[in-house]
């Protein structure tokens, strides 16, 4: 491992800029914005306030800015608008913008506990680790690993990233490959940092819900001072955040309802849909005491007191106790009033995390400037899983010696030797997962001034993640198997009960070092075993993994010539990049013995790339008519990985201004993005997912296996974009920008649902892939590793308006944005296509879709040392999955496999409200603020079932009315 203090080599990289923002806003062009407020700020008089070493520019190109527009739409977020909004977490703030798919945040846990409380960035739907996350231009260490759908690793988690010293946020909302690298499929998320603060600032807040949960403390502290006559700056940030989430779904009127999916399989007689949504859900295939579900006893439930009697199915579309091919869920009838399936796992997962960073800059020469910049964050998050779920893959023998003798004689009658069994063990109690991870960065370097207006600069960076993942009171597979398998000894032994009751392989198979320390237990009833045969079937899972990511890198920038229209715009650099990932994990979860949520003890040779690119800004044409101005970008970059060979990227852009009032620009690109370590290496581990089997319509929890794959290639993209910026007036702006991305060779697994269905229509190949119990025919796994499968296609509009108006002494600023999504297609290894726009569930086992329309409207009125703000944040009707067809869609036919009852998902409107009020103490500027969000208290769809619960939580608020209050201060 290389000494994280490499020799002070240059400062940042080609940062991308957008001049500090008195009301920041979103910037719909490649131009310097002052916000909504304000028109955009034209370059030279930006340029006028910004020494020599401060040339800047945009995120969407490393091109300087002067006399160049960039033909790529870049969104910016700023300080202002992150304080107006109360967030804690940059995070927060970006996935309210329509371009964003929230996939990954401390609301969309569940009961997965790998990443758990991680937030990131996912652009346009693809996926988190399709956008690239800079810090001041910069890569950021990675800190997902593998292990959960929700969270894909290798990605960056923005809770690491200190909010204090955030100037603003910049969004290249399209491929940017070519200018920075693989993983900018989708776009860029570029971080900067107000690194030339003077003084001291700091917060305090506290919120909750309506409910008095999702309590949350946020404070910040940050200063900035010169030194050395002026030579040098540094500055400094803190801030710490501590939110306890939500409760389970039982903590809210809508999730209690509980509906989720009904397997019908009768449709032809009873003529409902195959699947239906309902109510009061309960598992149909389990019980807190125990419930037998297969033979001549189904149907028969147990008491806490170990009695039992004939199990009510309720609203279950079978024929009784003979019915077998129902699927996990029945509507009512359970003795049970909550029968474990939606309790104990938050809405909200909470999340602890701790960041700070420090910059220091020192100006060595007149032209040449010394960097040193460190950062430090952790993050802990925990999660209580569901209780030990068990629907009915629990196999008991007639000789059990737990049974009641009368049942038993019902068997030998049948001659039934076992039957299946399944039971939600509340009384064992759920796996609680704790996460932690902390991120260390280090980057030194330096930037300087050729002359004239060129400029150079270099870095070394050193970034590593620790992730720590604990999960107690996890059911060992094989233990669990053992230790149910209870006879009594004597009996077994030479016919003769004699009350002994152990384990039957400490008879069978005595040797085994894994039979040691069986002790019986006792699933008929409640707290009938004793806490030694506890302690044998369950287990904790662990695991420590270590991120490390280096890099080396050096730019050069500046104009090659003067041309009639303008300086000719080059750059040109190299970078080197290192990636390494180490890890040990439990010897339970390395043999895969667990039932789920194991560890992972990951290694494999480490990731080296070597890159260089060169980018041209050519001015065509200037203040001519009907071109005031007229452009031309292109660039290419050459990527070599150590682990799949040599790609090439490039773009080629045209920015034109026929009038003052009007800009077109357009880009094509071709974008990249190498599979990540965890992709390539990561080993086989277990997870369970709801399944449905085609060929009997059951559903069941089944295990699926995930591993990585070393044969993986790089995903390429073809990226359009195209549109128009209009400012007819000084105060009202409007951009529209279509954007096409068709992203090849996608590095993603089918999916355990996906293999079966396939399987089950013909595509034998995929057969393979899944185990069947050879007596039973029920599938018992699916193997689920990474492949380049997929084609992903999305396609759209962005769109942005801005206005502003005089009302009496003050002033109002309205904001609307809005992206009206076409297509999300998935075209899987078979040829089948899936368009989840317009999909606004997030089925079960499945990614989320995104609506065909989000926008969010906001109308801020200032007035003095009073701002307010009313935001309104809308999501079109939709369709619950794209993969069913509901009764109001054309061609419904109940009879149909993939009929559903209700596939319909209404409109959603959802309103904050945010004030401050500003006041001087003393010398000490205060602001006072308040947040409401969810200001009418609007409960999310209740009927469109998830991993996460009843709801989406990725596209719908689960909170509830929720209150900030705070203030700040700054001298």
């Amino acid at each position: 491992m290389r000494n994280p203090l490499a020799p002070w080599l240059t400062r940042v990289s080609t940062v991308a800029v957008i001049a500090a923002l008195a009301h920041p806003a979103v910037a719909q062009d490649g131009t310097v914005s002052g916000g909504a407020a304000q028109a955009p700020v034209p370059a030279g008089e930006q340029h006028q306030a910004l020494d020599s070493l401060e040339e800047i520019v945009v995120t969407g190109t490393r091109l300087s800015m002067s006399g160049f527009a960039a033909p790529t739409p870049v969104t910016v977020v700023g300080e202002v608008e992150l304080q107006r909004q109360g967030v804690a977490n940059v995070a927060d703030m970006l996935n309210t913008l329509p371009s964003f798919r929230p996939q990954s945040t401390p609301a969309t846990v569940g009961i997965f506990s790998s990443n758990a409380g991680a937030n990131l960035a996912d652009l346009r739907g693809l996926g988190a680790q399709r956008t690239l996350v800079l810090v001041n231009g910069r890569r950021f260490v990675a800190s997902t690993i593998a292990g959960s759908g929700n969270s894909p690793s290798g990605s960056v988690d923005l809770n690491l990233i200190p909010t204090v010293l955030i100037e603003r946020s910049e969004v290249v909302t399209g491929g940017a490959s070519a200018a920075y690298g693989s993983d900018a499929v989708a776009g860029v998320v570029n971080v900067i940092l107000n690194t030339s603060l003077e003084g001291v600032r700091g917060s305090v807040q506290y919120g909750l819900s309506q409910e008095s949960d999702n309590r949350e403390i946020y404070a910040t502290l940050a200063g900035g001072t010169s030194f050395a006559d002026g030579r040098g700056h540094i500055v400094a940030g803190a801030e710490y955040s501590n939110n306890k989430g939500v409760g389970d779904c039982y903590t809210r009127d809508w999730c209690a309802e509980s509906y989720n999916t009904i397997s019908n399989p009768t449709p032809q007689t009873n003529g409902l849909a195959r699947t239906i949504l309902l109510p009061n859900a309960r598992t149909a295939t389990s019980s807190f005491n125990g419930l037998i579900t297969s033979g001549v006893l189904r149907g028969i439930e147990f008491r806490p007191d170990g009695s039992y009697f004939n199990h009510d199915y309720g609203t279950y579309y079978g024929t009784g106790p003979t019915f077998s091919n129902g699927g996990l869920f029945q509507s009512g009838g359970s003795a049970d009033p909550v029968n474990g399936f939606y309790n104990n796992f938050p809405l909200v997962a909470p999340v602890e995390r701790f960041s700070s960073m420090t910059h220091v800059k020192f100006q060595a020469t007149d032209s040449t400037e010394l960097f040193l910049e460190a950062s430090y964050g952790r993050a802990d998050a925990e999660t209580i899983g569901a209780s030990s779920r068990n629907t009915g893959n629990i196999t008991i023998q007639r000789d059990n010696a737990y049974l009641p003798a009368a049942l038993r004689a019902q068997l030998l009658a049948a001659g039934q030797g076992s039957f299946s069994f399944g039971r939600v063990s509340n009384d064992i109690g759920p796996p609680v997962a704790e996460v932690s991870r902390e991120t260390y960065r280090v980057v030194s370097g330096a930037r300087g001034d050729l002359g004239a207006d060129w400029q150079w600069d270099a870095y070394y960076q050193y970034g590593r993640t620790n992730y720590e993942q604990e999960t107690r009171n996890t059911q060992i597979t094989d233990n669990f198997a053992r230790a149910v398998d209870a006879v009594d000894q004597g009996l077994f032994q030479n016919g003769v009960a004699n009350g002994n009751i152990v384990c039957r392989s400490t008879l069978t198979t005595p040797t085994n070092p894994l039979v040691a320390g069986c002790k019986p237990l006792n699933l008929f009833g409640e707290n009938r075993f004793s806490p030694e045969a506890v302690a044998y079937a369950y287990g904790t899972a662990w695991q420590k993994t270590h991120l490390i990511q280096q890099v080396a890198s050096a730019n050069i920038q500046g104009s090659l010539a003067e041309l009639p229209a303008g300086p000719l715009s080059f750059a040109t650099g190299a970078e080197y990049r290192v990636e390494s990932v180490a890890g040990s994990a439990d010897p339970i979860s390395s043999a895969l013995r667990f039932i789920t949520s194991s560890g992972q003890s990951i290694s494999g040779p480490d990731i080296k790339v070597k890159e260089g690119y060169a980018e041209l800004g050519v001015p065509l044409l200037k203040s001519v008519p009907f071109a005031e101005s007229l452009s031309v970008n292109g660039g290419v970059r050459l990527t070599d990985y150590s682990t799949s060979g040599s790609v090439w990227s490039w773009k080629a852009g045209l920015s034109w201004e026929p009038t003052d009032f009007l800009r077109l620009r357009g880009t094509r690109s071709r974008d990249i993005r190498a599979p990540n370590f965890f992709e390539l290496n990561a080993p086989a581990s277990t997870s369970f997912q709801l399944l449905t089997d085609p060929s009997n319509g059951g559903s069941a929890l089944t295990s699926v296996v995930l591993s990585g794959n070393t044969k993986l290639q790089p995903e390429t993209a073809k990226t359009w974009t195209a549109g128009a910026v209009v400012t007819p007036l000084d105060n009202l702006q409007f951009s529209a920008d279509y954007f096409d991305i068709n992203l090849d060779g996608a590095i993603t697994t089918l999916g355990g649902q996906v293999i079966i269905n396939r399987c089950a229509a013909g595509a034998t190949a995929l057969c393979s892939l899944i185990t069947r119990n050879p007596t039973t025919g029920a599938i018992t796994s699916v193997n689920n590793a990474n492949l380049n499968l997929n084609t992903l296609i999305t396609r759209g509009v962005d769109v942005e308006a801005r206005y502003k108006i005089e009302l009496g002494e003050g002033d109002v600023t309205l904001r609307a944005l809005g992206t009206y999504l076409f297509d999300l297609i998935t075209v899987d290894a078979t040829g089948t296509s899936v368009n989840r726009a317009g999909m606004n569930g997030s089925p079960t086992s499945q990614p989320s879709g995104l609506p065909t329309f989000t926008g969010t409207l906001s109308a801020t009125y200032a007035l003095g040392d009073f701002t307010g703000t009313v935001q309104s944040r809308y999501v079109s009707r939709g369709v619950y999955n794209a993969t069913l067809i509901g009764p109001h869609q054309s061609g419904y036919d109940p009879t149909l496999p993939n009929s559903i009852s209700d596939n319909r998902v209404s409109a959603y409107w959802l309103f904050n409200l945010n004030a401050q009020y500003d006041l001087t103490m003393n010398g000490t500027k205060v602001q006072l603020f308040g947040v409401v969000n969810n200001l009418f208290d609007r409960d999310p769809p209740n009927d469109v079932p998830s991993s996460y619960g009843v709801t989406n939580p990725v596209l719908y608020d689960n909170v509830g009315r929720a209150f900030k209050a705070g203030f700040r201060f700054s001298f």
